[in-house]
Formats: structure tokens, sequence, C-alpha cells
């Protein structure tokens, strides 16, 4: 005969054991204290697992009558299961009410990772699952309906006008039904009896817990509350040398962290990393400002374009040609790409002088620099087929056909027209057959120009600052 296992823990007493240290430690041997401090820091999932470790184990952390086991226990829900902060049902234990709340496992019956506990079935279900497992109180079946008001002696849910219930419960129930038929009525009112009581406190006890939930939930949306207003407040607070505001109010408001921490700070039970939420804000809030700044860059552009050469434009010393590398290589231009302080402050903003004499003209140095580098851009001025195609101008009406200068069309529609009837062109050569209308180019260069305000790969990562 096997010996039977006993918890050595007492219902009224901690953990007491003593153990030699002269002996090596395993898992059998390990002291009780030592185990309780290492249990502390134990989410209930590494609990669960540590109770297959071996007999030992699972004695101590099964035990439902020991004072420690249950602190253990309570203490691993409170620190690890947000959205189970509430005590457990007076008719379960803390292990079987974690086993039951832990979303984390999927629904219990298919493993599906999206799922809900639904607490007066006491299951953890995906819809799908549970939609196969009730029955509306409509299609009750008719045995159900015998010697009993089956409302009263069934836990249930409501959903719009009809009840629900677990469709196991009421096959239990009809199968009980049966054997009590021929059954004096005492028997019979004693079980009616004993099912009420028994429907009834899961009820109040669902109930309740409804409206602790609730509570609950409207105290944690003041705390989460508070805590997103601090760090704006933090924010607002912090000061340049000179004494003014490093993050104004208004561009705070329009970060995309700041929006996502507020509609998480009314999400109760969703764990938040406050700290990690106020580094986000900080580095979207500084590829805010270069995004800004990159906008300014590209309407300056846009205000110098001409459409005379390059060499017209240097004998004049204003306006900036079309046929411009700055035009093609801008967007990895170092300028660009970290915009410069006027003075290293970023509170001046800049004016026209310093766009139009210090900051475009550097770009454009930056840009001459990257043509001539091995391996680096080498799409050519917009002006050319090339050059326009490589910029994503394909669907603009620049492209002339050279054979007869009739008409502008998109680069697909002058390539159709050259091989048509007109002209029969069995074979496009591009630079030979296709130009590029000088004065159409002025209008579609703010349609395909860098500054799109997408945010980069960095400020993408930050946004999912939570955990």
């Amino acid at each position: 005969m096997s010996q039977q296992l006993h918890p050595i823990i007492s219902p009224n007493t901690n953990f007491s054991i003593s153990c030699s240290t002269s002996l090596p430690i395993t898992a059998n041997t390990v002291p009780v204290e030592i185990f309780i401090e290492i249990c502390r820091y134990l989410s209930p999932t590494d609990l669960f697992s540590l109770m297959e470790v071996c007999k030992q184990f699972r004695c101590w952390l099964s035990s439902t009558t020991s004072k420690s086991t249950r602190e253990i226990w309570c203490t691993s829900r409170k620190k690890f299961l947000p959205k189970l902060q509430l005590a457990p049902f007076s008719d379960m234990n803390e292990q079987s009410y974690m086993r039951l709340g832990l979303i984390e496992k999927g629904c219990q019956f298919c493993k599906g990772k999206v799922c809900k506990v639904y607490w007066v079935f006491r299951v953890r279900s995906c819809k799908k699952c549970f939609s196969k497992r009730i029955v509306s109180h409509r299609d009750l079946p008719s045995e159900a309906m015998f010697l009993v008001d089956v409302y009263n002696c069934l836990p249930y849910m409501e959903r719009g006008p009809d009840c629900i219930y677990w469709h196991r419960d009421v096959i239990a129930a009809c199968r009980e039904l049966k054997e009590l038929r021929n059954s004096n009525p005492e028997k019979q009112a004693e079980w009616i009896g004993q099912k009420k009581l028994t429907a009834q406190k899961i009820m109040e006890n669902y109930k309740k817990r409804r409206s602790d939930q609730n509570l609950l939930s409207l105290s944690l949306r003041k705390k989460d509350k508070r805590q997103f207003e601090r760090i704006i407040h933090e924010l607002k607070e912090e000061r340049l040398p000179d004494g003014n505001s490093k993050y104004l109010d208004r561009w705070i408001w329009n970060l995309q962290s700041c929006d996502d921490a507020f509609q998480l700070s009314r999400e109760p039970f969703v764990q938040k990393d406050w700290k990690v939420l106020k580094r986000a804000m900080i580095v979207e809030y500084e590829e805010l400002m270069k995004q800004r700044r990159r906008l300014q860059i590209c309407n300056a552009i846009l205000t110098l374009l001409t459409t005379s050469s390059v060499h017209e434009n240097a004998l004049l010393g204003n306006g900036i040609s079309v046929s411009d590398p700055l035009i093609g290589c801008i967007r990895w231009c170092p300028s660009y790409q970290n915009p410069p302080f006027f003075n290293n402050d970023p509170r001046i903003p800049w004016d026209d002088q310093y766009l139009s004499s210090n900051l475009i003209q550097k770009l454009r140095d930056e840009a001459q620099d990257l043509r001539r580098l091995p391996g680096q851009i080498k799409s050519g001025p917009i002006t050319t087929v090339y050059g326009a195609l490589s910029l994503g101008c394909e669907k603009c009406e620049i492209f002339m056909c050279k054979l007869c200068q009739s008409e502008h069309f998109n680069y697909h529609e002058a390539c159709h027209h050259l091989k048509g009837s007109k002209h029969n062109v069995v074979t496009v050569l591009p630079d030979d057959m296709i130009s590029v209308d000088r004065n159409k180019v002025i209008e579609c260069i703010p349609l395909i120009y860098p500054f799109d305000g997408s945010p980069s790969e960095t400020l993408q990562h930050y946004r999912h600052w939570h955990v």
C-alpha cells in the first residue's frame, strides 16, 4: 500500500521544520524558511510549475488549510495578477481561484488565447466555446421544468431579456430530477431546498463580486489618472537653462504616446510602466520637433524652386533649380535628418534669413557631397527620366514624347503613346524618346517631397511603452 501524503503544515501555524545545514540541499531537503522566501518572488504560473517538481513541494503548496500557504498564493496573486485583486469566493481556495483566473493559459476547452472568466459558472472560455455550452431559459428541456422552478435552482447570467444557464448544470439537474420522480415528497423538497440554497449562494457571491469589481475599477482608474497627470506635470515643469519650459503643453497633447497613455489610464486592469511612458513621450516629443523643423525646411525649399538650370542659379545667386541635387538627396542630408538649432537654442525659431542664407546653403553643400561619394544616391536630377522615376514621379503628368512634343503624360501613358499607332515603337528607350518638362516638375515636387509626418522606427518602438 502506498503511503498517504499529509501536509507537514498545521492549519493554524506557519511552516516549521528543522534541517541540518551540513546536509546538501536538494528539492526534498530545502529548509522551509528558504522555500517560503523564494516563493515570495514567484508568479502564480511559477508556483504551479513548482508544484510539479517533487511531492514535497506539491504537498506544501497544495495545502488549503495552512496560513503560510495561503499567504504565499495571496501575495503572488496580488503582485502578479492585477485582474484578480479581489479575494476568492468564500467556497473557493486561492489555488483554484488563480487556476481559473489565469487568462494567459487561454480557453480551458480549446486553449484559444482570447478568453474570459465567467465567474457565475466558474469557467474560463472563449466566446465560441462558451456559446456551445450555454442554453437559454427558452430552450430548456421539458424535464428541467418538472417538479421545480429551474430559475431558482441553477445559477444563471442575464443576457438581454434572456437568462443563460450552463448546459452541463441543466443536464445534471435533469438527471437528478429523474431519479427523484418516484421518491417521497420530503426528499424532493429537500433536494429543491438544497439546490435553491446553492444557487442563491453562487448568485449572491457573483453579484457581490461584480459590485466590488466596479468599485475596484473606479479606484484604479482614479489612481491611474493621478499617475498620468503627474507625468504630464513633470514634463511641463522641466526647464531650459534660460528658465523657459522645455516641453510645451500644446505639443505634449499632440503626442501619440500621450494619447495612448490617456486611453490606458482608463483601463483599470492593464499593468503600466509610468517611467517608460515618460521616456517614450520625451523621445516622441523630440522627434515631433524634428518633424516640424523638417517641414519648415521643405516649405522654404518649395518657395525657392525655379525652372532655371543649376548654372543659371549660381550666376544669379538665388533660387533652387529643379535640377539641384538637393531635390533628390535631401532626406539623406545630415542637417535634414537632425535639423540644427539657431545658436544651439531650441527656443529660437528659424527666420527666413537663417533658412535661406545658412541652412539651405548647408543642405545644398551636403547634397553635393552625397552625389560625389561612391555608392551613394545615383538617381540623377528629377528633370531626367531616370531621376523622376527614382523619386516616385511615375504617376505625375510631367513626361513628354520627344518625337512629337504634343502633350503631357504620366510615365506609363508616355510608353503607351510611343507604342501606339502614331509611332509604332517596339522598344521604348526612355532617355532617347521621353523628356521631362521642367515647368511641370515644380507642380509635382510638393507631392513627392520627403516630409510625410511618418514616425521613425525608434518612435514606433517607444509607442509600445506599456507592459
